[in-house]
């Protein structure tokens, strides 16, 4: 009897030990909104769906303390405790910082090993290929489409629509003015918003294509083609429809404006509904629609890779990073998402018979469903960055003209590898 027992629990230690050896802990850094309940409803369901499909494995959260562009996602791939696999916000100018580094590994040879390639839009994948010398490092989770917010009952009772054109959007931005609402809220010292909308007059005012080549460094951004849509800026803050006042809010203070309905329009992204959803705005009164431009097919919102996956060189579950990966490209994930409440962006590829959880996204998706331009502040070289947002804000200011600020931008570029 003893024996038996003693075969028993040496059994069971195996067994323990056979178990311990294959149990394994993936730590996923993101998403940024984690800490929101509705969010953390949703993601928490997928680490769970994820965990029962493999039942080795526990997922980790780790909150993020910031992103690339802080240094917060460097700091967490130096340290040994960091991330398996990262979700933060991306574009060409992030993913440069940290590929120059080293930190992340390239993954193109997963793309075509895994069949990432066909689980996101063609477009998107030449885009990718081409710019890092046909090396990847990313894999798209969210794309972002930056438009005009605006809300429906003031417009409906003023009668008041988003035009076609520049000048009638010019005389829409007067007729708001006369009233005492402020045409637009911009909070230029949060980066983004600065970028979001000046990302918009400069394609109204060039169109995608020459965007495109700037870009490329194709044209100069001094070029008078591309400084149109400076000049634009400096003559909307010249004629009082963007305040000089609002060089000094932040994306907070801006965005309280549009909510307490002080401000007519708002440019921002599908993201915008999470800031919505904090500040008690009814989205049903939302209402999305693109820049309005004189040029054919410009009309169209700005915007590019938004949040990406990312795969730390130091990783110590590689494979299981990868697994995840295509896990959230399934399409069972991948509609869980976009249908879910907290869904705040639009998806990597097509996704047939999903319904957005809100009619201000399904407008959105709708003016998205032919592509998207350039959104500069994710394609610009990092060490341009600061350059391009110091330049919008003293448009903004009042500080400087639009074809010195482009001056000061190419420049910069100039300068930058």
């Amino acid at each position: 009897m003893l024996k038996f027992l003693a075969r028993g629990t040496a059994l069971a230690a195996m067994i323990a030990t056979s178990s311990l050896a294959h149990a394994e802990t993936l730590k996923m850094w993101g998403p940024e909104q984690i800490t929101e309940p509705l969010v953390a409803q949703l993601w928490n369901g997928i680490k769970a769906d994820f965990e029962r499909a493999n039942p080795d494995v526990t997922v980790e959260f780790m909150p993020p303390t910031g992103t690339i562009s802080n240094g917060a996602v460097q700091a967490a791939i130096q340290s040994d405790a960091g991330p398996d696999v990262i979700l933060t916000n991306s574009g060409i100018g992030r993913i440069s910082v940290v590929k120059n580094a080293k930190q992340v590994m390239p993954l193109t040879e997963q793309y075509e090993k895994r069949g990432w390639k066909d689980q996101i839009y063609p477009w998107l994948y030449t885009e990718l290929k081409g710019q890092f010398g046909g090396e990847i490092y990313e894999v798209p989770d969210g794309l972002d489409a930056l438009g005009i917010w605006y809300h429906k009952d003031i417009f409906a009772q003023a009668g008041w629509k988003i035009p076609a054109t520049w000048a009638e959007f010019e005389t829409l931005m007067k007729a708001i003015e006369e009233t005492g609402l402020q045409p637009i809220a911009i909070g230029p010292r949060t980066p983004g918003s600065a970028g979001h909308l000046f990302g918009n007059l400069l394609q109204s005012a060039s169109g995608k294509e020459v965007i495109g080549k700037a870009l490329r460094r194709e044209v100069a951004f001094d070029d008078p083609s591309i400084a149109a849509g400076a000049v634009r800026l400096q003559k909307l803050v010249e004629a009082g429809y963007i305040k000089k006042e609002m060089a000094g809010l932040d994306l907070d203070g801006a965005s309280r404006l549009w909510f307490n309905k002080r401000a007519a329009m708002f440019v921002a992204g599908p993201w915008f509904t999470a800031n919505a959803r904090k500040a008690g705005y009814d989205l049903a009164n939302a209402g999305y629609a693109p820049m309005p431009s004189d040029i054919k097919g410009a009309a169209i919102p700005t915007g590019g890779v938004g949040w990406s996956w990312l795969v730390p060189v130091n990783s110590k579950q590689p494979e299981l990073a990868m697994k995840w990966i295509d896990f959230m490209l399934s399409d069972a994930v991948m509609k869980k998402r976009a249908q879910d409440p907290a869904s705040t962006m639009i998806y990597p590829r097509e996704i047939p018979g999903v319904e957005p959880p809100t009619p201000v996204l399904k407008d959105i998706f709708a003016a998205a469903a032919g592509g998207v331009g350039y959104n500069p502040s994710v394609y610009l070289p990092g060490t341009v960055l600061d350059t391009y947002f110091q330049v919008i804000q003293g448009l903004i200011s009042g500080q400087i003209g639009g074809e010195d600020g482009m001056k000061q931008l190419q420049a910069k570029m100039a300068e930058a590898k």
